[in-house]
């Protein structure tokens, strides 16, 4: 539809006259197509239903304008076509020149619109007594260290460090658990006490033992996190999931337990043994582990770790992965939401290596030039177009 019918059609709509089915179905057609559209005619409406817009132009009939305009045309018929032509040119003309002229005067308070930024240190800590500590970047470089009930923390720009209590050797059963939570755009880095420092990524929960016992290093995830063991022969260390045990001694591997589908472990470096209904696998270096939530059959794969541990490293590496797992990553880290305007589009397939600290536009940039997608950032929202 050409930009002139859509103009007289939103005419008709504002001088009070109902379209038909068809001029409806057309008009809600254009604004559909573009969200520009849709904050135009919103602006347009507005001005035409504010107080001083009604009564300027509520004394006016263009119809009656018109008729009156061509009985004093009649005697020739090239005047009569001069006459529709001028009103066809007039009603754009008077709609938007009058919708300017009344937001001259009546100008909308702007919505102030967060900047969309990459998630970064954000967590909430609660202890075993009972205490909830907000924690983020601020918050830890003007405090150097924490006093808990059981332990103290020493802070770092990017997480904290459980330091042991000395007089506590080992944990006992009166002994509580601490709980980690990062936010939905959150990251954290926390050193436990036996030295093992785990990486959590956002919306991730990770719960360990005020002191670990004699026998093992317990804790549990949720989420996503990469782990660094300290080596202790005597003590594994154990990550329990919803799904599985993951038992080692010393060694980097990545857990992701995001997905509804399954659950993923990809080993670094060392040995780890994952446990499930009693059996023991063994994994390798370069090796993924992948349990299927449903049916609950196991899967081992030799891949390329680093898209899987990419986020450790401050990267996204997308490995042929499709845009809605993409884009549920991106919602996620820089906290905006979606909109495919197709459900085929969320089976798109792409690859890339990029900046994860960098600018949101500068990752879509890339996807929409290869994928040949219209990929507009709106309002805190990414709207994506064939």
């Amino acid at each position: 539809m050409e930009q002139t019918d859509i103009e007289e059609l939103i005419a008709e709509e504002l001088l009070g006259n109902t379209l038909t089915e068809e001029e409806r179905r057309q008009l809600e057609a254009w604004l559909e197509a573009d969200p520009a559209h849709a904050e135009w005619y919103a602006r347009i409406r507005e001005a035409r239903f504010s107080t001083f817009r009604y009564e300027t132009y509520s004394h006016i009939d263009s119809y009656k304008a018109y008729e009156h305009f061509l009985k004093k045309t009649r005697r020739t018929s090239w005047l009569k076509r001069y006459a529709r032509t001028v009103a066809a040119c007039l009603i754009p003309i008077f709609l938007i020149g009058g919708a300017l002229w009344v937001n001259h005067y009546y100008k909308p308070v702007p919505k102030p619109v967060t900047a969309v930024v990459p998630g970064g240190t954000r967590a909430v800590l609660e202890t075993a007594a009972g205490e909830s500590i907000m924690l983020d970047s601020d918050m830890l470089s003007r405090q150097p260290s924490i006093s808990l009930a059981n332990a103290s923390v020493s802070t770092s720009a990017r997480g904290i460090r459980l330091q042991p209590d000395t007089t506590v050797r080992y944990a006992v059963s009166s002994m509580g658990q601490n709980t980690l939570r990062t936010a939905e755009n959150g990251e954290f880095f926390i050193t436990l006490e036996d030295g093992t420092v785990v990486h959590l990524n956002y919306n991730t929960t990770l719960r360990n033992p005020e002191h670990f016992s004699s026998k093992e290093r317990m804790v549990f995830l949720e989420g996503e996190a990469y782990f660094e063991v300290a080596k202790d022969a005597d003590r594994p260390f154990k990550v329990m999931t919803a799904d599985m045990i993951i038992r080692q001694y010393g060694t980097s591997f990545n857990v992701n337990t995001y997905s509804k589908r399954f659950t993923e472990v990809v080993l670094v470096e060392g040995s780890i043994g994952v446990l499930k209904e009693g059996e023991e696998y063994t994994m390798k270096p370069s090796e993924r582990l992948r349990l299927d939530k449903a049916t609950s059959e196991l899967s081992v794969q030799t891949v390329d770790v680093e898209p899987y541990i990419a986020w450790h490293n401050g990267r996204f590496i997308f490995d042929n992965e499709s845009l809605g797992d993409i884009m549920e990553t991106l919602s996620h880290w820089y906290d905006v939401d979606v909109v495919f305007d197709s459900p085929e589009l969320r089976n798109l397939h792409f690859t890339g290596n990029m900046d994860r600290y960098g600018n949101l536009s500068s990752i879509l940039k890339p996807i929409s030039q290869t994928a040949e997608l219209r990929i507009v950032l709106k309002n805190r929202t990414i709207y994506i177009y064939q």
